[in-house]
């Protein structure tokens, strides 16, 4: 399970790597949308691993980062998720808030799973308004990523 796990987290990383450079190449035609989604992605990636590993969070859920330190970010939550995938028990259990301030519990499993599935889901968003911004979006299809 880890060696599954490590393997998506890399192409979850590399598919951002991807995303940052041509939204890097195309800053000055963004949307706020597009600058706030791909911070979206980084921040729940943080958060949730701060959770995990029981550390403190250092930014919000759609807190606006600040484009140049995507790449570092990015960097620090594949090397945080790494390090637990090859050093924990991936049974455990998280408890955490909603939103809504309702105490939950998930395996890290799930939640592992839940960064992966967030991250495709607002690339896809983002895909649909760099398409509207006629900027053309890379692939991040994970069948074709080996």
């Amino acid at each position: 399970m880890k060696e599954f796990f490590i393997d998506k987290f890399e192409y979850d990383f590399r598919s951002n790597q991807t995303w940052v450079e041509l939204l890097l190449q195309n800053e000055d035609d963004l949307s706020d949308f597009v600058l706030k989604s791909m911070s979206h992605i980084i921040n729940v990636h943080h958060i949730w691993i701060a959770r995990i590993t029981e550390t403190s969070i250092e930014s919000h859920t759609w807190d606006r980062l600040p484009i140049d330190f995507w790449e570092q970010l990015m960097h620090d939550n594949l090397r945080k998720t790494i390090d637990y995938l090859e050093h924990f028990d991936t049974t455990e259990k998280v408890n955490y808030h909603s939103e809504e301030n309702v105490q939950l519990s998930r395996s890290t499993i799930d939640v592992l799973y839940h960064i992966l599935n967030h991250s495709n889901y607002h690339r896809a968003q983002i895909a649909m308004e760099l398409r509207n911004l006629d900027i053309k979006p890379p692939s991040f299809n994970f069948i074709t990523y080996h």
